[in-house]
């Protein structure tokens, strides 16, 4: 999957970061396009986690 960040908060670059401190493996193509993949030994509960990471992160709190 290839996807870009419109936020408030995050930035492509910042949102990488915070992914990558997470464990979320996921990198930038060039353009702020992120890419995001599986492979074969992904699991189920693995694409639940990354999603959970992914929901957490756009979290809008102002502050």
């Amino acid at each position: 999957m290839i996807f870009r960040i419109d936020h408030p908060v995050h930035t492509w670059q910042t949102f990488v970061e915070a992914a990558q401190a997470h464990g979320l493996r996921i990198a930038e193509l060039g353009h702020g396009r992120i890419r995001a993949v599986t492979h074969s030994d992904i699991e189920t509960a693995d694409i639940d986690k990354a999603l959970s990471i992914v929901r957490e992160l756009l979290q809008f709190q102002a502050v």
